[in-house]
């Protein structure tokens, strides 16, 4: 937007580029919604061939509706400067609002009687069409842009999202637009390319994903928050781990920097338990042997009993048979975790 000359001084007129932003797509929208359901239903207009004649109608609506707003606040007493304060407070609301009836106004017949309005449909066919308008660039973003900058100016009557201040000299008008809170500046996180009003700052670097942070998990590096999670899970030195000797009985957890002063703190400590899995291991093996002892013996008691039922005996087989298989592979299982721990045994010791 130009700088307006008023009684020789020109005016900053900076303005809050988020909420400007919010007022540009408002209007957008509006249009599309304007255009669709003018011509829901008609098979001589569609929205595109209309767009143009209910772009300049909007243009204009917005800008009387406004206007009246101002002059019914100084005319009209308290309740009509209550709705300017409100206004001023809360614009993109009341850009919506007044959007909001003109699309009214522009809904033909057929878009009331078909239950258009409130359909899926209709929310598809408006989003469609904002991306044709703007692949088309038929309300250029700029032009949008000016037409929000002078509704917001009109009725930022406290000067919250807007600069009123104003020079005479050129040079001072640049000094205070390289200072203003309205300026626009870059996000100076390495990979973040946002831009924004100064006054965000501070709200940006909050969330900004590439803000680089202290470590969630107190250790010396500094990570962006979009990588603190991962960072957290994987490579992190303060990441908790447990002892890798846990199975066979150190139930240690240390931060996963400290592994090698553990183990070699506890070596002895790991041998021990080491040694008594091997032993618990072959006292498994004893029991199975012993087990399968006694089943041969009560196998061989049962064939000679003629007294015992045959359905009985066979399921009491293949239950002890089941039994040995898993013992088998209790043993196999053992016999892998114990070549696995004496291997790391091996190579952290080499």
């Amino acid at each position: 937007m130009s700088t307006a000359e008023e009684d020789g001084c020109s005016r900053c007129d900076l303005c809050d580029t988020k909420v400007i932003h919010s007022m540009t797509e408002l209007l957008l929208r509006g249009l599309a919604a304007a255009s669709v359901d003018s011509t829901t239903g008609d098979i001589f207009k569609s929205a595109s061939s209309v767009a143009v004649a209910v772009k300049t109608e909007l243009e204009n609506y917005l800008l009387v509706r406004t206007e009246a707003l101002i002059r019914e606040s100084v005319d009209g007493g308290e309740d009509h400067s209550d709705k300017l304060i409100k206004a001023s407070t809360r614009p993109t609301e009341f850009l919506s609002d007044l959007i909001n009836d003109f699309v009214a106004s522009k809904r033909n017949v057929l878009s009331h009687v078909s239950g258009f309005l409130s359909s899926e449909s209709r929310v598809n066919k408006i989003n469609d069409f904002m991306q044709k308008m703007e692949m088309e660039n038929v309300w250029a973003l700029d032009v949008r842009k000016a037409s929000a900058e002078t509704i917001l100016e009109s009725i930022d009557i406290k000067c919250i999202f807007h600069c009123p201040e104003r020079f005479v000299e050129q040079d001072k008008l640049a000094d205070h637009r390289s200072q203003c809170k309205f300026r626009v500046v870059n996000c100076k996180n390495d990979g973040c390319s946002a831009s924004f009003s100064a006054i965000h700052i501070e709200e940006h670097d909050s969330i900004c994903p590439f803000k680089p942070l202290p470590c969630d998990q107190l250790c010396d590096q500094h990570v962006m928050r979009c990588e603190m999670d991962k960072h957290c899970a994987t490579v992190c030195p303060m990441k908790l781990i447990n002892c890798p000797f846990y199975q066979v009985g150190c139930e240690t957890a240390f931060p996963q920097g400290n592994l090698d002063d553990h183990c070699s703190k506890l070596l002895q400590t790991h041998m021990l338990y080491v040694l008594q899995a091997t032993t618990r291991q072959n006292a498994t093996v004893y029991d199975m042997n012993q087990r399968l002892q006694l089943l041969e013996k009560a196998q061989s008691l049962n064939e000679m009993s003629g007294a015992l039922d045959v359905r009985s005996l066979t399921l009491i087989i293949k239950e002890q048979e089941a039994k040995i298989k898993k013992l088998e592979r209790d043993i196999k299982t053992q016999d892998a975790k114990m070549k696995r721990l004496e291997n790391e045994f091996r190579s952290r010791n080499a």
